[in-house]
């Protein structure tokens, strides 16, 4: 397993935000340069991870899978669009979770940007990542659909293989 960047000690002493915001930056890393083991420190071996309210809904458990499904998903749909990230954040922190909402943005060559609004809520365990749950605003999984429709040719937003 590889260590999280920086000393341990540092990581022990902070805040849930400060090592959901460390989490975010290894992330946002991962996906411009690779790398995506780095990410296993700050998550437990059987985590779960949920998208609500989309039409690729989906739940991934174990690290293996979640890593698997982050990259899968980055690569057919992120990296194939412009992506903003972190739009009107709100931040919070209670009890052993962490809560974020902000809003995201995609554009790509001539169609309109799509931009929707998201929950992430981490829960922690032992300081590390245990169940995290994306959860898109009330209404946009139809909005999204149609912008696929009429844009989406070549993009699969989805974190797994069809089966």
């Amino acid at each position: 397993m590889l260590e999280p960047t920086g000393p341990t000690e540092k990581r022990e002493n902070m805040s849930l935000i400060e090592k959901f915001v460390e989490q975010r930056g290894v992330f946002e890393e991962a996906y411009e340069k690779g790398g995506w083991d780095n990410l296993r420190p700050y998550f437990t071996p059987d985590v779960s991870y949920e998208v609500m309210n989309m039409s690729f809904h989906c739940q991934l458990n174990g690290i293996d899978e979640l890593i698997f499904g982050l990259k899968w998903s980055t690569d057919r749909f992120d990296k194939l669009c412009t992506r903003t990230v972190g739009l009107n954040s709100f931040v919070a922190e209670e009890n052993n979770t962490v809560l974020v909402h902000a809003d995201i943005r995609f554009s790509r060559g001539d169609a309109p940007v799509f931009e929707t609004g998201l929950w992430e809520i981490a829960t922690y365990r032992d300081g590390m990542i245990e169940r995290m749950i994306d959860v898109y605003d009330a209404g946009e999984a139809a909005r999204f659909d149609d912008w696929m429709t009429k844009w989406g040719v070549g993009l699969d937003p989805r974190y797994l293989p069809a089966k």
